[in-house]
């Protein structure tokens, strides 16, 4: 089997991701042993694609050995994986998807044509051929400030617009809060997802200059917008 051809984990022949939490993992023959309380579970590490280790985890070096050598990423996050800390795999992981995104990313055609097809895709209309990136971003900010603004006629909730500050929590309303607080939870979901299959959070293609770029959410249609393409939306094929 080709390095290339080990890029992308071939998730319908695994375990897609595994969580755990309030155990130990200790290394078992070419695999990994997870105990938790009175149980113990042996997973094989060629069999995993992603590891996320939870609160009150603790790992041998001998299992990260065996998960590395088998493929697979392992990943440090919070509850539920509702926040994301650090990540790992085997040096020697292909890198090829990460260049195609990077050139992707860096081509301002290729890019923009990205840009479009995620709009069509989620929204179902087409673009004016005029637009330019930043005016495609305040499309963006329309749409969310509309959705907002129905969301809460809706409800029946107060509502005078997105705000919120970094250095005073307090300072926001509790809805702002809450979207504050859900964002941060989406956003960690979302970076485990995309530096699993090899992606970069940093390079986004409609917003840019954040670490998780990438991650970008929003209140509309599919609720989270993977910058690189929907799974149904493909990339353009590498060379």
């Amino acid at each position: 089997m080709t390095a290339s051809s080990r890029s992308l984990p071939k998730i319908r022949n695994q375990i897609g991701f595994l969580y755990a939490e309030h155990a130990r993992i200790e290394q078992e023959a070419k695999g990994i042993a997870v105990f938790q309380k009175d149980n113990c579970f042996a997973i094989p590490c060629a069999n995993l694609s992603t590891l996320l280790l939870g609160p009150g985890t603790a790992i041998t070096h001998a299992a990260i050995k065996n998960l590395v050598d088998g493929g697979c990423t392992v990943q440090w996050v919070g509850e539920d994986a509702l926040r994301f800390y650090a990540f790992g795999y085997k040096s020697s992981s292909s890198v090829d998807r990460l260049y195609h995104q990077a050139q992707l990313w860096a081509d301002p055609t290729q890019r923009l044509a990205i840009v479009r097809r995620m709009y069509q895709f989620r929204f179902g209309e087409e673009l004016d051929v005029n637009l330019t990136l930043p005016q495609i971003r305040g499309l963006e900010g329309v749409r969310v400030r509309t959705a907002y603004g129905k969301l809460a006629k809706a409800t029946g909730v107060t509502w005078s617009g997105r705000e919120y500050k970094l250095d005073n929590w307090e300072d926001s309303d509790p809805i702002n809060r809450a979207i504050s607080q859900a964002n941060s939870c989406l956003y960690a979901v979302c970076q485990a997802a995309i530096q699993a299959v090899g992606y970069a959070p940093a390079l986004g293609f409609i917003h840019t200059g954040k670490p998780l770029s990438l991650c970008t959410t929003s209140p509309t249609s599919t609720k989270w917008k993977p910058a690189c393409r929907p799974p149904s939306m493909p990339l353009p094929k590498m060379p």
